[in-house]
């Protein structure tokens, strides 16, 4: 399932986790202060995500010519980010939240989204890190080592991984279990809306006025796709995965937060 590089780059990433935990416990910044130095490192790895990525292209104008689809090339050049290297996955909402993090003034509503920063930081760096879609395309131990935009991927999701332990562990933030319903109240609006992101940016074909498929897919949240290799040929099928997935997500949500009944137990003694 995984190669070479990406087995090494696994424990890379477990080495700095355990550092970042280290050092965050050590020196015991606020919270405030670390979401801060978070909050510039995503950035400056959206940044570097951005210009790895973008390609400039020709602009071009399809055609007809003895009935073939050509492009004709209008002799003009536009810089494109291909759909899937946008920031609509989770981790990259990240920045959103930790921004959200820094301006929210009610406690209450502040907690909540501490409580969902810690869950999704940790499951979804943990994934970005097990499924890293900057691997992709890439193939021996060489192009992946010297390829930028994978070790940005690597350390940006162990750094959401280190932030997400820290709130969870805070006592500033004083997250409890409870707290876990607002993780899936947020995660449920963020799927739905994720959902329709991908269907806008799907390209549909007609035959007639009949929808005949889409075309340029893709799978925020993967919503449409899926990893578990289950077929998605109906409705029903599909309805199925989002059983699936949605019952996977409770549990990993509920593991992920079990350490929080522990911390109330400390918190009354």
């Amino acid at each position: 399932m995984f190669s070479s590089g990406h087995a090494f780059l696994i424990i890379i990433s477990t080495v700095l986790i355990l550092l970042g935990v280290l050092l965050s416990e050590k020196y015991h910044p606020p919270v405030r202060r670390l979401i801060c130095i978070c909050l510039g490192l995503s950035l400056l790895s959206e940044v570097i995500k951005t210009f790895s990525n973008i390609q400039i292209l020709p602009v071009v104008t399809p055609v007809i010519e003895n009935e073939d689809l050509i492009y004709r090339a209008t002799g003009n050049y536009t810089p494109y980010l291909e759909a899937e290297h946008m920031p609509f996955e989770l981790c990259s909402y990240q920045i959103v939240f930790m921004f959200l993090a820094l301006i929210i003034k009610d406690d209450t509503m502040l907690k909540r989204l501490y409580a969902f920063m810690y869950t999704t930081c940790i499951i979804g760096g943990g994934m970005g890190i097990a499924f890293s879609s900057s691997l992709i395309g890439l193939s021996g131990m060489s192009e992946i080592m010297t390829s930028t935009d994978v070790w940005r991927a690597f350390l940006f999701h162990s750094m959401l991984i280190v932030e997400g332990i820290y709130i969870g562990r805070s006592k500033e933030c004083d997250i409890r279990f409870g707290d876990v319903r607002w993780t899936f109240i947020f995660l449920i609006a963020l799927d739905c809306m994720t959902f329709y992101l991908n269907s806008i940016m799907a390209t549909p074909y007609y035959k007639g006025d009949t929808l005949a498929g889409i075309g340029n897919v893709v799978n925020y949240f993967s919503s449409y796709n899926n990893p578990l290799g289950i077929p998605m040929k109906d409705k029903s099928q599909w309805v199925i995965y989002l059983i699936l997935r949605a019952a996977l997500a409770s549990v990993l949500i509920i593991l992920v937060n079990l350490p929080l009944l522990k911390k109330k137990e400390v918190s009354h003694e």
